[in-house]
């Protein structure tokens, strides 16, 4: 039963009574009370006084070692049926002469005089007294009480106790019953007037006043209430009339508002198709480019080792500069495709743990000919409690690839310092990445649409120093991405300086890491195998690539098998069962998700490390299907025969010593530490 829920009636009634029953309690139980201390004490000090009584006559029988006088003595206690134990201790403590009463149970005997005086043990009373004769000691006396007549005297005033709260708080009923009426009456009435407004909508009806308390104040302020809404409410009627009229002519306005939203909404959905329309074109023309560049950058890679062979020195420039246009336009084409995905929503994190030391060495390492190149020098601070981050070490060298970059080409004869710290907020670790130059500055209006895809400061700048203007938009969405921040600083001819903050362990809605360790472990092909360690085969439908796959692969030192399909890809993996599969998506028939998926399924096949080497930039899915690393062509030809080298040392380890070696190179640090660089490609975008 909820309490607030009651009428008002029985909310008075169970107040007084309330009342009246808690003052009756307590005064009647401090009563109780009191009587129930004040009887037992009085027992103690009865049962005191008898003990000095028997002490007092036992004192001779002592004495003189009588214990039959001092046992007669004792059962004098017969006539006190409370008394269940008595006992005389000699001064040795041993027992002279005791009682216990034959109706009661025989209660354990103490077997030593305890200190002299009373006290309540369990449901008993015990006193011990010194017995002595001519004021020497003789003796010790133990008496023992069962506190029948202090329960006796505690159920009789309980039943009192009770019976005298019944019978006051059946008065206290009645007369709460009659006096709550003097307070519920006027409310009652004014709620029964409510109830007859709100069912008739009349607001001439009045509540009747009883008294000049407060209750009557309150039924004048509900009359005049009434008054008032009585003349709102004619009021309201004409308002209604000109609302009508004005409601009309607001139809009128909505039709013609409809109609513009529809107008509005077609036109929306005419620019999400064309936005559609444009990542899809976006997509399909870097697809479309990177075929024929991968045979630009691959095949110049091989003119110039063949012209280094050769001695031909004067034509290594010219082959070095189709290879630099070539890559140049390659990361034009990446940032391209990636603005895409990010604007698609399709841009994904592959998480992994990584060193952020050895990656910013890799990374200044990487960028020392760019800083060098306007005569600049740079300055590196790391913290000492760097460690180890968890994020996509792919955008994270990017970001910095990017903002490193710029401050390179923006700077000359000046200094470039990277600050790398890690710093704790609202109880979350993040890690701050502060680049500042000396270069040319940023002006105030400038930085209005400095993470802008396709803006640069200015037409001069960008006419003097290149650049498409989608590095720091890369870069920002990259940022935004790992829940991160990005912020710069700058005046014109002072420098600047870019504050990158990301938490130390990035999560995501969808993460990849799982997929991302698994790539970077052991080759699955490390057991022990029949076939030769120097095997590879290669499947893909573009000729060129087979070609320049298989002269690159046989200038390395390995046996190259090239398949133009993908059921010929499957029926050679069979047969020669080779040290690693190299796999691309695109072809005809049987794609390379079907292929690998097919390998995957094979027990035969199942364990043979699989390198996809496509255009198709779905890391996810191939890690998903079983694939061991993942490269976008045009393939980084050293990172692939450093992958290729590591399984074909892998599967000799585990032939010579399977199951000593085996689990060590599965848990390689070093496997994963190369993974981590071989995974995310060189960052590659410059504004």
């Amino acid at each position: 039963m909820n309490l607030k829920n009651l009428s008002i009636k029985r909310k008075l009634m169970l107040i007084t009574m309330l009342t009246s029953g808690v003052a009756v309690v307590l005064s009647s139980a401090g009563f109780l009370i009191y009587d129930l201390i004040s009887f037992r004490h009085s027992l103690s000090q009865d049962l005191v006084t008898q003990a000095d009584i028997i002490g007092y006559n036992s004192a001779a029988a002592m004495a003189f070692k009588d214990e039959s006088a001092a046992t007669v003595t004792l059962s004098a206690l017969q006539a006190k049926e409370d008394i269940v134990l008595a006992v005389l201790y000699t001064r040795d403590g041993k027992i002279f002469a005791q009682y216990s009463h034959p109706n009661s149970p025989r209660p354990s005997v103490s077997l030593a005089a305890e200190a002299r005086g009373y006290r309540f043990e369990g449901s008993y009373l015990e006193v011990f007294r010194d017995v002595t004769l001519n004021g020497e000691p003789v003796g010790t006396l133990f008496l023992q009480s069962d506190m029948r007549q202090w329960n006796s005297r505690a159920k009789r005033y309980a039943t009192i106790f009770l019976s005298f709260v019944l019978i006051s708080g059946f008065f206290a009923l009645l007369v709460s019953s009659k006096l709550q009426k003097l307070i519920s009456g006027p409310i009652l009435h004014l709620e029964d007037t409510m109830r007859m407004v709100s069912a008739t909508k009349s607001y001439e009806v009045r509540a009747t006043k009883f008294y000049g308390d407060e209750i009557g104040r309150l039924i004048d302020g509900f009359n005049t209430m009434l008054a008032e809404i009585q003349q709102r409410d004619t009021a309201l009627h004409h308002a209604n009339d000109e609302l009508k009229t004005r409601t009309l002519e607001l139809e009128g306005e909505i039709v013609r508002r409809k109609e513009m939203q529809k107008e509005l909404l077609n036109a929306k959905h005419a620019a999400e198709d064309a936005n559609r329309a444009k990542s899809a074109f976006l997509a399909n023309m870097s697809h479309e480019l990177r075929t024929p560049l991968n045979a630009i950058i691959g095949y110049s890679e091989m003119l110039e080792e063949e012209t280094h062979e050769l001695g031909k020195v004067e034509n290594v420039k010219d082959l070095q500069k189709i290879q630099g246009a070539g890559k140049h336009l390659l990361s034009l084409i990446n940032d391209v495709l990636d603005l895409s995905k990010i604007e698609a929503g399709r841009m994904g994190l592959h998480l992994e743990a990584f060193d952020i030391t050895q990656m910013i060495d890799e990374m200044v390492s990487t960028l020392h000919p760019a800083i060098s190149k306007n005569a600049n020098t740079i300055q590196v601070h790391l913290a000492n409690d760097l460690g180890v981050m968890r994020a996509d070490i792919t955008k994270v060298r990017q970001i910095l690839f990017n903002l490193l970059s710029n401050a390179s080409k923006f700077t000359d004869h000046g200094t470039i310092t990277l600050d790398v710290d890690k710093s704790t907020e609202e109880g979350k670790d993040w890690i701050k990445f502060r680049i500042a130059d000396t270069g040319i500055g940023i002006t105030a209006k400038q930085k209005a649409n400095l993470f802008q895809e396709f803006t640069q400061a200015d037409v001069s700048i960008a006419r003097k120093y290149g650049g498409t203007g989608l590095g720091l938009a890369i870069s920002y969405r990259y940022v935004r991405l790992m829940n991160g921040r990005i912020s710069v600083e700058s005046e014109p001819a002072h420098g600047s300086v870019f504050t990158v903050h990301i938490p130390s362990r990035v999560t995501a809605d969808v993460t990849e890491a799982a997929q991302t360790d698994k790539a970077g472990g052991s080759p699955a092909g490390a057991a022990a195998t029949k076939s030769d360690v120097d095997t590879v085969l290669v499947i893909d439908d573009d000729s060129t690539v087979r070609d320049l796959m298989s002269r690159f692969l046989t200038r390395l030192g390995f046996n190259v098998v090239a398949a133009s399909s993908g059921e010929e890809g499957l029926r050679l993996a069979r047969q020669v069962n080779p040290l690693v599969v190299t796999l691309d998506v695109i072809m005809p028939d049987c794609d390379g998700w079907a292929v690998l998926n097919k390998l995957k399924a094979d027990p035969e096949l199942s364990k043979i490390p699989v390198i996809m080497v496509t255009v198709v930039d779905n890391e996810s899915m191939g890690f998903e299907l079983g694939a061991s690393h993942y490269l976008i062509k045009p393939v980084d030809r050293d990172r692939l025969a450093v992958l290729i080298e590591k399984h074909r040392a892998a599967r000799s380890s585990a032939a010579t010593d399977a199951e000593v070696l085996a689990p060590s190179i599965r848990r390689d640090p070093s496997s994963k530490k190369e993974k981590g660089r071989l995974k995310g490609t060189l960052p590659r975008t410059m504004n």
